[in-house]
């Protein structure tokens, strides 16, 4: 630009003074041209001056949105070479600039988008079309985390047309996905209100009647006589299923906790009094580790004695029969937080049910034998207090829940 502006100043400049001699002749002398051609050469060099300085301040600017813009602004090379790395994508990956530039795209791609086909497929759809927009997938952090994005991406040319790379712009999406989940979760329990609702309102008044009537047939029965095993099973059905919808209905309903003070060793030692009558024929042991000064928390002491009674008949229904049952209930103080533990010597959880077992209605229990509602509502209960519930398994060993607030 400023070859271009200089070349055509010396053409300005020629037809200037030929104009100047045309009008004024013998009255302009040496020094008066001299003195003509300084000055228009000082203006010329002002004016590229001050275009530089306009140059740099436009750059500047644009630099400065790219470097600090909070979405993650990512570009790369046609050899898939880091090039560009804002402060947006250091936050969202959690790589410094220094340990990305000229390293492959891929290192921010899950493995799984690699393995499938997805990675090479929105590479193919750039090439075709020079851009996407809003495709949702996710990224790979330093730590190996998996976060949930928006991903835009355009190829970039240079005057001459050859291709540069490419810049993608990343949205963290991690946040805006866990409330979408949360609000269906939320559409979802309203729902099933109303749907229980429904049906427990047609089903109380006959299942109240049939069980009546059963339970009065066998006040005058004894067992082994004709017919009272046949009346007991209806007796025992009909309180199942009223069992069934009375928890779904538990479930369906908003929580409202009533917070006291107390702590997890006496949730604990309450939830534990009634442990031998829960067994059955099972031979289990129940060990617990409770620490020696709990800090003191405010929670919901029904809700927490019915998560932790729940907790612990699914740890004596996972001990098979025959087996020494051992349950280990632990409670510390860790990083500030207080945290309960639930360990067993049951058969475990397979890894592919390990990512549903806090899903509604999901059970590895026998037909009849569970709502599938138990941990759901547990994950509830610990998030209503603010809380977290994880749990670890090894298959055919071993389950432990960890409760932390």
């Amino acid at each position: 630009m400023e070859h271009m502006v200089h070349s055509e100043s010396d053409k300005f400049k020629s037809d200037l003074f030929e104009g100047l001699k045309n009008k004024f002749g013998g009255k302009l002398d040496k020094e008066d041209f001299e003195f003509i051609s300084k000055s228009f050469e000082t203006y010329i060099s002002e004016m590229i001056k001050l275009m530089r300085e306009g140059k740099s301040v436009h750059e500047k600017f644009f630099s400065d949105i790219i470097l600090n813009s909070v979405d993650g602004i990512i570009g790369y090379n046609a050899e898939r070479r880091i090039f560009l790395w804002n402060n947006g994508a250091e936050i969202l990956y959690g790589y410094g600039k220094d340990e990305v530039m000229g390293r492959d795209i891929s290192i921010i791609v899950p493995e799984e988008n690699i393995k499938n086909g997805m990675f090479e497929g929105i590479q193919k759809e750039i090439e075709d079309k020079g851009f996407i927009s809003g495709v949702e997938t996710k990224g790979r952090t330093k730590s190996g985390g998996l976060k949930e994005i928006s991903l835009s991406q355009h190829v970039i040319f240079d005057e001459k047309g050859d291709k540069l790379g490419t810049v993608a712009i990343i949205r963290d999406m991690t946040h805006v996905k866990e409330l979408e989940r949360e609000l269906r979760d939320k559409e979802n329990l309203a729902l099933i209100g109303q749907v229980v609702s429904s049906i427990a309102h047609n089903l109380s008044n006959p299942l109240n009647i049939i069980s009546g009537n059963a339970d009065y047939l066998l006040l005058d029965k004894k067992s082994g006589e004709e017919g009272y095993d046949e009346l007991k099973v209806i007796v025992d059905e009909t309180t199942r299923i009223t069992k069934s919808i009375r928890s779904i209905l538990n479930f369906a309903r908003p929580l409202a906790p009533m917070r006291e003070e107390t702590t997890f060793n006496e949730l604990v030692e309450e939830a534990a009094s009634g442990f031998k009558f829960l067994t059955g024929s099972k031979t289990i042991k129940l060990k617990l580790n409770l620490e020696k000064s709990p800090r003191a928390l405010k929670l919901d002491r029904g809700l927490f004695k019915d998560l932790l009674l729940n907790l612990i008949g699914n740890s004596i229904q996972a001990i098979p029969a025959g087996r020494q049952g051992l349950i280990e209930i632990t409670t510390a103080t860790e990083g500030g937080k207080s945290v309960l533990t639930i360990k067993d010597n049951g058969t475990g959880i397979s890894e592919s049910d390990l990512q549903n077992i806090f899903k509604p209605f999901f059970t590895t229990k026998g037909y009849g034998k569970g709502t599938g509602l138990g941990l759901s509502f547990a994950q509830r209960v610990v998030k209503e207090h603010d809380g977290t519930i994880n749990v670890t398994s090894v298959e055919g060993k071993s389950t432990t829940f960890s409760i932390s607030l």
